[in-house]
């Protein structure tokens, strides 16, 4: 019988024993899981972030007095002088912007000032707070910095990437936070913008020409359901036809500018012209009748 109970013992023992064993080899696992996790989570988006090796200090060093040193030659009024703070490519796009809007009436791509988004006078009062490097990598040259421009007149929060240029950093382009109707922080990549729109200046300055008004371009019903077809082809001819119906005419066509006029083939009959919109992709003739291009997957 003390045997017996001896053995129960040992029983009860051993599997508090095993039971401590498997809490500790799950604490361990879950431990290591989490340590893990965060190292991951810290080397997302750049590798020397963290790193406090003097190149990487020396970089973040000098990428920290690039910043303030710009906005100390705005609270400054030399404007002028600030070519030396942005690369090339930055330069050259906001060139190309300034071109295109040279001879407009109204506002055009730039409402604000460049670095401080204001539309009045900079003050002098500037102060870079609360910086931040969110990307790192020496040896490819970039950098990502979160910041807050403070002044007696307003705050703004953006960032800025960096690039190494001729052996200096320099700033490649300004990320700016502006705030919605619900007081949340929207992004407005400001190099991607002004590519965006060069491209659409770009687009509106092509002449039409056969090759580039090849297509297809529906009307449509009440329901947006495509009744018929005109079909422009890149040797100068066309077709038009009920969508459903095997039956079609025959065109040519001519390019005058915007204008796109049709003549039946074999026919002796008036020219039909339409006015090509590239805002709304769409034929329009006198009469009102309206063809939408159609996008082939």
């Amino acid at each position: 019988m003390n045997n017996i109970i001896v053995m129960k013992k040992n029983s009860v023992k051993n599997g508090r024993m095993k039971y401590n064993v498997l809490i500790m080899l799950l604490i361990c696992v879950i431990t290591s899981a989490s340590c893990n996790g965060q190292q991951k989570q810290a080397q997302v988006g750049s590798k020397d972030v963290a790193n406090d090796n003097p190149k990487v200090e020396k970089a973040k060093k000098d990428i920290v007095g690039c910043i303030k040193e710009l906005y100390a030659v705005i609270a400054q009024k030399k404007e002028e002088s600030t070519e030396r703070f942005a690369c090339h490519t930055w330069w050259d796009t906001v060139a190309a912007v300034e071109k295109k809007d040279a001879d407009l009436e109204e506002i055009g791509f730039f409402n604000d000032d460049l670095w401080t988004q204001m539309q009045d006078d900079n003050p002098d009062d500037f102060e870079v707070r609360d910086i931040k490097f969110l990307q790192m990598d020496v040896e490819k040259g970039t950098a990502l910095v979160d910041f807050v421009l403070w002044s007696s007149i307003q705050t703004v929060h953006q960032k800025f990437e960096f690039c190494r240029e001729d052996g200096d950093w320099r700033i490649h382009n300004i990320i700016r936070y502006n705030t919605d109707s619900d007081g949340k922080e929207a992004e407005s990549d400001l190099m991607r913008e002004m590519r965006n729109y060069l491209a659409e200046f770009q687009e509106e300055a092509t002449e039409l020409t056969y090759a580039n008004m090849e297509g297809i371009y529906d009307s449509l019903d009440e329901n947006m359901n495509s009744e018929s077809r005109f079909c422009l082809n890149a040797d100068g001819t066309a077709t038009w036809g009920m969508i459903g119906s095997l039956n079609y005419t025959e065109y040519t066509y001519t390019i005058n500018g915007n204008t796109i006029c049709l003549r039946p083939k074999d026919v002796d009959s008036e020219e039909d012209c339409y006015e090509y919109d590239k805002d709304t992709r769409t034929l329009k003739n006198e009469q009102g009748a309206v063809y939408y291009r159609q996008v082939v997957e």
